[in-house]
Parts: C-alpha cells; structure tokens; sequence
C-alpha cells in the first residue's frame, strides 16, 4: 500500500508541474528562513549557558532615581553593594566584582593596548571559565598575578609557555572621591593560569585577567566604600534552593542600613528611594540587561521574539499556499478519487494517502531547505557578524526537531485539503466528471487574505523601522561629530594632558584640540546635588566638566552670554572655591524657569560633603542650545557645563578632511612625547556614534530579507491560485466577449477579483502593525511620526504586487479567441 501512496504521490507532482513547483519552492524557502531564525534564535539563548555551575548566579544591578531626572537603569552596581549582600543575607553565598578597561599591557619592550577585567580573587572558582594550565583554586591568590586567554598567550609570547611570564599592566588613573589629581599605577604581574579563547556567546570579553588586590587595579579604596558611584559589575552567587525574589524583597533594608544619602549627596530621602537593587540571572543577562551598558554588544528579548514570529508567519504563508492550491485543484483529481472509493477506499485510507503527499513534499522541501542553509549559511554569518554553525551528529536534537518540524507543517497544511478531498460522493462525482465544491472558496479567499495581511504588515514594519534608524542616524545633534579623534586621557595627570593639547592646537596637521571629563556617545553621565532656584530642598542635575574651548571645536551654538575662559579666574572651578561660573543647556535653563536670555547672571547652589569646599555658588554666563550628548536614543536632560581642570579623561581632536595619515601620525607622536610608556587608546567619534546602529542595522537587513521573502512567497501562490481561477472561468470569459465584453473590461474583472482581498488585508495589518510600532517607537527620545503614508505604500505595494502576478493569467485569457473559450469542457 505504501508503495502504491508513493507512485501515486510521485506522478502527481509530475503531471502537475506548476503547483508542485510552487508549492514545494515556497515550502523551501519557508523552512530555510526557519531553519536560520532557529539558528539565531538557539544563539541568543545560548549565551553563558556554557559556562558549568552558574544557576544560581545573579548579576546585581540598579536603578536611580535621582530627584528630578528620570530613574537611571543600568546593569552595573555600586562596588560595595555585592559584598554587603554576602556579608549580610545569609541566601547569599558567594560575591564577585568585575572591572573592565583598555589598558597597556607591556612585554619587554612591546606595547599593547588591551582590554583588562579586573576581578575578584575567587572570581575562576565562581565562574567556571575552561582553563588550560594552572590551579583553578589560587589562580588570582596572589595579587600580583594574571590569567589571560590562550590567542593573549600567543600574541604575547608566542610559542613560549606562558605561566610563569611576567606582563606589565597599568595605564589608568586611580580615581575616587578621596583622590586629587591623577595617580598612574603600574604593575608586573606573573601569569598564573590560561584560559580556553572565550566564544561570542557570553557576555565576559577579556583577555588579560587580573585581581582586585593589584596595585594595577584603578579603583581606590574609597571609591570601593562609596554607595553613590556607580562601578562596573557586581555578581553574587546564592545558596542552593534560596528564592532570588526574596533575597530582592531585603535589597531595600540592607540600602537604608548602609547609604545615607544625606551624608553622601545632601539628599534628605531614604536610600531605598535613591537606590533600587535587583538581581538579573547570569544565564539571562544577554538578553535581559546588556543594553544598559553591557560588556558585550546587546541582544534583547524583542528582537527573538520577532523573529520567532516572523519565522512562524513564513511557514504559515506557505501552508496556506499548500492548502489553497491543493483543494482549488480538487476537481482535477475529483476522478481517481471516486474511483478509489468505488474499488473499496475507506475516506480514512483517501485522507492518509494525501496527508502522506503532503507530508512527502514538505519532507521534500526540508531536504533542499538544509542545501540551501549549508550554502548560504557564511552570508548568514557575515550579516549577523558572529558564526552560527549547524553539525548534524553534534545537533542532532536540533535536526529532529527540524524534521518534526517539516512533518507538523505537512500535516497542518494538508489536513483541510485531505479532508476536502476525501469526502467526494463517487455517484455525483462519475456522473457529471465535476467534483462541485472543490474546497470552499470563502476559505481560499480567507487565506490570501491573510498572507497579504502578514505580508503587508511586515512591509509597514520594515520601512518604518528603516526610517526610524536613518532618522536617527541623521538627525541635527546639535554638535558636529565629524572629523574628531577621541584619546582617552585617562592615564595623565591633568599638567600633563594640558601640556599636550597646547602640542595638539599648535600642530599645524590638526585643527584644533580641547579637554573634557566625556564626550559625546561615551555613556558616562556626571550628576550633582543642587538647589534649584524656588524649588524646596535639593535635586540633581547632569553636568559635564569641559575645557573652555569645547563648545567651539564641536560647534555647539550659543543661544546667549558666553563661553567660559581661561582668563576669568571665576570660570575655573577649583577644589578651594566656594564660587565659579558655568554654561548650561537650554533644558536647563527651562528647568530652573527661565529663557535663555533671563538665565544669564543667575545662580544655584551645588552641596558635596565630599569636597573640601562643602557648599559653592554656580553663576550662570551663558547658555547653549540643546545637544544630544547621548545620540537619539535619550532625550536630552537639563545639563551644566563646568571649567574644572583636574576632573578631564578624554582629548578631543579635530582633523582636517584631508591628510588623515598625517593628521593621526602627528597625534600618535604627540601622544608618545608626552607619555611613551603608555599605549594610545583613540577612535573616531562619527564611527562610535555609528556603531550604536550596529546591531539594529544587522538585524535591520535580515529582518528585511525575511520580509521579502514572506511577500515572495505570498505572490507566488497568488500566481498559482490566479492560473486556476482563470483556468475556471474560461468559459465565463469566452460568453463575455461574444456578448460584447472588451478586453480591457475582462482584464479589469479579474484585477478586481484578486484586488478585493488585498484591500481586506489591509483592514487587519494597518491596526495590528500600528499597535506594533507605536510601542516600538517609544524605545527612541527622538522618533518618526508614523505617517499614513507608509500604510498606504505598503497596502498599494502589496496591490501591485497582486495585480503584476495575476496580469500574465488576466490577458492570456482575455485576448484568447471566444470559440476555443466556448468548445472548453
């Protein structure tokens, strides 16, 4: 019986050759697509799942809620909060730090400039990560020690064993509220242990591991105790079986018992109203919180999800394709049925028989859906820039699931045309050679409706997230980010990062250089206490120290006064002073209640317990207009702009548009002249501002190479469906024209018919994809309207597409003689 289902099978796809070609073509490219969102997919979630031993590791991040600014997320935690958690909740086991910096790292007389984590000592016996040489339970026991990667073992030292070698790492400032200037530590350190080269999929980056307990370590030991200082990242391990959500419910105790924000800030709230803890699985943290300055670059939960539900709707435009084509088609197949059932074929052994056919395609299908992975999987791999590998013994759950996939997709599209098929009355069926209804085509019409409706909203959502990302990326800053070099100062004491931009102004090869404690795009964001003016106790405000010649080398426009300058001894803000002058933004200044003109000559008060002048008057001398310090994704906030020389860590360069190799080869000199015993770190501001859109551009293209496909798919069993309808009504057709039809009308009549579910269509995408993105929009300070006009292009281009698939059928059939359309059947 078998074999009969088979040949049976076999010379149906033959004798039909245009529906099984575009039954099984669609078939192919929707699994593909699936194939690949199920690879990405499987990526995403298998970030630092690898890693044994972390179930029950959680990263500790916080909120704050600085009085008069939106709460701050981010991932990463003030330095003292993880070991207050282990020395005071007894759910909680273990704690870890981890710092990350560029720094240099010196092999004899070699630099390089590479990325440092500075960690805890037991941070290998919590963290698992695969060692090839050394003592996993005293790796970093002795401070100055080091465990690096094995291509860091290689590059440093070739084919020579590692452990046992000396590096030496330093490069930054230490800094810290108790810290006055600028203290370089460097130190040799002996490697200890090597580590396996870490894989993309985790959210660690490093290559050079070292102790906290280093003199090479940045952080000072007050900045360790300080509750208010953001630093880099907390993990806390808890004991087997405790409830991280009840460890979290005594996060705002332990906050209230060990941060006064009186003392610290000049606040008179609760710490708990300041700081929110919670904690985020180590397993979860790619996903969950990675965008709040992460190690790594970010995924998100959205972005699965949308592709899940992408790869979902491909395969369901190609089995309502299936099941449109197979029960239009029944009258052709109305015969052998009937047949069948005569010579004794039960209505269940008809339906097995076409459940098998369906089956038998899509199985099929799979087959050349995986050729075609395997072929493309490289290009695959260079759109999402990391590789995504598919092994078939090593992923063979993966590959089972895949061809359980391929059967459920055969059975779910063939079960209706089954079930139509089989229930053919012989007797009607052989009398009249018809098989009457051939499925219903109120059905038929419901399934080009949705495709089109899935094709259009797909559409919207594309050139509306298209639009949105070249807005931002275009959008007027109010700054000029072009043909700036960034350096990262961090390692000069402030004389020496003064000497060296006087170097950089007077270099004929550059254009012009300025200091500042940020930059644009770097992420960082300095906050102080102050006393807005008519407003009852304190808030907080951004601000931002800065050379006086900043506003100019990034053209940032005045509204009114002036910019600060070095000759106006008020305009630098000293550690003694109890008066200076700042610029503010024009936010600020709506903040305070006054224009930019009426601001000029007022003042505000800043309180720090920390500095040795307590409390100083801040007189304002000019205001800006806004800019976006943080790119388009947050909207500017009322910000200060202050002279305070010993608080700068960046360099900022302009270049000329031409001689960029002399222009990088004069900065690179200048730098070594002044600091030949640490590595330059620079880049290009345009490029970081860039790289923001990195990842929404990566998945920007393949979400749009999907949506293309979904459409391709659509159209083509609008194509098949069209030659059948035409094919059916060719007798209509040939009365119609001898009665007088042109064919210009004929065309039109079957335009209309195939136009009227692509308006239905666009009934139900419009509403859905405009809940969709009203959302999504929400993620950006700066955003598009949603403007009817891309609805309308979607929904006319999905027209078109419509009317140039069926035209071919429409016109064949309405330029065709009467007399052959009247002799048909």
């Amino acid at each position: 019986m078998f074999h009969n289902y088979l040949i049976t099978a076999l010379r149906n796809f033959t004798r039909h050759k245009l529906y099984s070609f575009i039954n099984i073509a669609g078939l192919t490219v929707g699994l593909t697509c699936a194939i690949f969102i199920v690879l990405f997919v499987r990526d995403e979630l298998s970030y630092d799942r690898w890693i044994p031993g972390t179930e029950n590791l959680y990263r500790v991040e916080w909120t704050v809620h600085n009085p008069g600014e939106r709460p701050s997320v981010n991932s990463n935690v003030p330095f003292p909060v993880p070991d207050a958690m282990a020395a005071q909740l007894p759910e909680v086991k273990a704690a870890v730090h981890l710092e990350s910096y560029r720094m240099t790292v010196g092999v004899g007389n070699r630099q390089f400039l590479d990325r440092v984590d500075v960690v805890s000592p037991n941070f290998f016996q919590i963290i698992q990560l695969p060692l090839i040489a050394g003592n996993r339970s005293s790796l970093l026991s002795q401070p100055e020690s080091a465990v690096i990667t094995e291509s860091a073992a290689h590059k440093y030292f070739g084919s020579t064993p590692a452990v046992g070698q000396i590096l030496k790492v330093g490069g930054i400032c230490e800094f810290g509220p108790e810290i006055s200037g600028c203290a370089v530590r460097e130190a040799s350190v002996m490697v200890r242990g090597v580590m396996r080269d870490l894989p993309h999929n985790t959210q660690l980056s490093g290559g050079v591991f070292i102790p906290n307990t280093s003199i090479a370590d940045p952080m000072s030991p007050g900045r360790k105790r300080d509750w208010f200082s953001s630093s880099w990242f907390g993990y806390v391990e808890l004991q087997p079986g405790a409830d991280a959500q009840a460890v979290e419910a005594k996060l705002p105790a332990l906050v209230d018992r060990d941060f006064d924000p009186r003392k610290r800030a000049g606040l008179s709230v609760a710490g708990s109203q300041i700081i929110h803890l919670r904690l985020t699985p180590f397993r979860d943290d790619h996903l969950s919180t990675d965008r709040y300055q992460g190690l790594t670059p970010a995924g998100s939960w959205t972005t699965v999800y949308s592709f899940m539900a992408i790869g979902v709707l491909i395969l369901l435009i190609a089995c309502f394709n299936f099941t449109n084509l197979a029960t239009a088609r029944a009258m052709v197949r109305a015969r052998e049925i009937s047949l069948r059932k005569v010579l004794g074929a039960r209505r269940g052994q008809v339906m097995i028989q076409f459940l098998g056919e369906s089956v038998l395609m899509t199985l099929m299908s799979m087959i050349l859906a995986l050729a075609l992975v395997e072929m493309l999987l490289p290009f695959y791999d260079r759109m999402l820039g990391k590789p995504i590998a598919l092994h078939y013994l090593n992923d063979w759950p993966l590959f089972l699931s895949l061809l359980g996939t391929a059967v459920l997709v055969g059975l779910f599209g063939g079960f209706y045309p089954a079930l139509v098929l089989s229930g053919f009355r012989p007797a009607s069926v052989l009398r009249t050679n018809v098989a009457g209804q051939s499925g219903s085509s109120l059905l038929r019409t419901g399934l080009v409706v949705m495709q089109f409706a899935i094709s259009i909203g797909l559409g919207i959502v594309a050139s509306v997230v298209f639009a949105q990302i070249s807005f931002a990326r275009t959008a007027d800053l109010g700054l000029d980010k072009d043909q700036v070099v960034v350096v990262n100062a961090g390692g000069m004491n402030p004389s020496t990062q003064q000497s060296m931009v006087h170097a950089l102004d007077a270099d004929a090869a550059l254009k012009g250089a300025t200091l500042s404690g940020s930059v644009p795009f770097d992420g960082q964001r300095w906050v102080n206490t102050v006393e807005i003016p008519g407003e009852p106790g304190t808030s907080t405000i951004r601000w931002f120290p800065i050379r006086p010649d900043f506003l100019s080398l990034y053209h940032i426009r005045l509204l009114s006064g002036r910019a600060l300058s070095d000759s106006r001894g008020e305009d630098v803000w000293r550690e003694d002073s109890s008066a200076a002058n700042v610029v503010i933004n024009r936010a600020a200044a709506a903040r305070f209640g006054y224009s930019p003109q009426s601001a000029l000559g007022k003042t505000f008060y800043h309180d720090d317990t920390t500095a040795k002048v307590k409390r100083i008057r801040l007189t304002i001398v000019g205001v800006t207009a806004n800019f976006m310090f943080e790119g388009g994704r947050r909207q500017v906030v009322p910000t200060f702009y202050a002279y305070k020389p010993d608080d700068n860590y960046f360099i900022s360069v302009r270049v000329p548009a031409g001689g960029m190799p002399q222009a990088l080869s004069a900065i690179d000199g200048i730098w070594h002249r002044f600091e030949p015993s640490i590595a330059i770190d620079r880049y290009f501001l345009d490029a970081d501002f860039e790289r923001q859109f990195l990842a929404d551009e990566q998945q920007g293209t393949i979400f749009d190479l999907f949506v293309g496909i979904a459409i391709l798919i659509a159209a083509m069993g609008l194509f098949g469906l069209a030659a059948f309808s035409t094919e059916r009504r060719t007798k209509e057709i040939g009365l119609r024209k001898t009665f007088g039809a042109k064919t210009r009308d004929i065309i039109l009549m079957l335009l209309w018919q195939f136009s009227i579910p692509v308006l239905i269509a666009n009934l139900i995408a419009w509403p859905v994809t405009y809940y969709y993105l009203h959302h999504w929009l929400e993620g950006y300070a700066y955003r598009i309207p949603l403007s009817p006009l891309y609805f309308i292009g979607a929904g006319a281009a999905a027209l078109m597409i419509a009317w140039g698939t069926v035209i071919v059928h429409a016109v064949h059939v309405a330029r065709a003689n009467p007399i052959h359309a009247l002799r048909y059947e």
